[in-house]
């Protein structure tokens, strides 16, 4: 009896060795083998972050996730959590907390990449969030972006694409006959017409080179080129004298415009005064016409008016 209480005991006591040793390491495990200090970063994705996940600063574990609080900033969501971090651990100012996984098995850890700052952040602070280094998480973005870019993009483009097709397909059935024809009517008419255009060619091409390009029609065109260049030479030597005289001329223009205006004022009140007499004018040039006709007829029927003055009688002389 007392062998068997003994063999209890020797049970019970190693049982509760393991169970603390089972502790120990799970404290070990997590990072939680003293005090901490709490340390709040905000991240956009906690994609595999739980808690209990381990913090560790660069790669190094200091402690372990506590809390994970979802909020909306901005109308989007975004998560809060606590970062247990050993008491005594310093962390620089400008250090950035982002989701990382060291492997592709590896759990996913939240990594404190360690600034170069001198001045340190209290306990109780906010560190500064980056985007997630964690391959998995990349390549989910990556995967989202795909479906996007299909669902927006890709599919749309290959219904359209596919009703072209089916669109090109039917009036290609429809008029092919037709096209076929035509294009067999047209390539047996180039056929037929192609030596002569080839022979129109040449001779063009013959006539170009013994009657246009020939050496006298060369050095015509060589001598006008070098008159032109002449000319242009000669118009930028006079440039400046052209430009004086233009200058002079706006000096004087600018030294006279009082008589030009006056002299504009006098021409329009003539050319108004003109107006208005022109019909009593054309009036009197009409009557004035009317009499020389008359006085032209009168003196080709008898010139003897410009001596006696009177018009003969019908039977006899005008005088008695």
């Amino acid at each position: 009896m007392r062998d068997s209480k003994i063999n209890y005991v020797m049970v019970g006591g190693f049982v509760l060795a393991m169970l603390v040793t089972l502790v120990v390491v799970v404290a070990l495990l997590t990072g939680r083998t003293g005090s901490t200090v709490s340390y709040f970063t905000h991240l956009s994705n906690v994609n595999g972050i739980k808690y209990g996940s381990k913090v560790t600063y660069e790669g190094f574990a200091v402690g372990q996730v506590e809390t994970i609080v979802p909020l909306r900033v901005d109308g989007k969501t975004a998560f809060r959590l606590e970062l247990a971090v050993q008491h005594d651990w310093r962390i620089p100012k400008d250090s950035v907390a982002r989701v990382a996984s060291s492997g592709l098995l590896s759990a996913v850890t939240v990594d404190i990449s360690g600034g170069v700052a001198s001045e340190m952040l209290p306990p109780g602070s906010e560190i500064t969030s980056g985007s997630a280094a964690n391959i998995f998480a990349a390549m989910n973005d990556v995967a989202g972006q795909i479906t996007d870019l299909n669902q927006n993009a890709l599919k749309p483009l290959l219904i359209s694409l596919n009703k072209q097709v089916g669109t090109l397909g039917a009036i290609l059935e429809k008029s092919a006959p037709e096209l076929m024809h035509n294009l067999v009517a047209v390539t047996a008419d180039l056929a037929v017409k192609t030596p002569r255009i080839t022979a129109d060619v040449e001779r063009m091409t013959g006539t170009l080179a013994t009657k246009i390009v020939t050496d006298a029609n060369a050095e015509r065109i060589q001598h006008t080129l070098i008159n032109v260049a002449q000319l242009s030479a000669g118009l930028q030597d006079s440039r400046g004298k052209v430009d004086s005289m233009l200058a002079a001329l706006d000096k004087t223009m600018a030294g006279n415009r009082d008589n030009i205006d006056q002299s504009l004022k006098d021409l329009r009140h003539t050319l108004q005064a003109v107006a208005r007499t022109i019909d009593s004018v054309t009036y009197n040039l009409d009557g004035t016409t009317r009499n020389l006709n008359e006085f032209s007829r009168q003196i080709r029927d008898n010139p003897g008016v410009l001596i006696g003055g009177t018009k003969r009688g019908e039977d006899g002389p005008g005088r008695k």
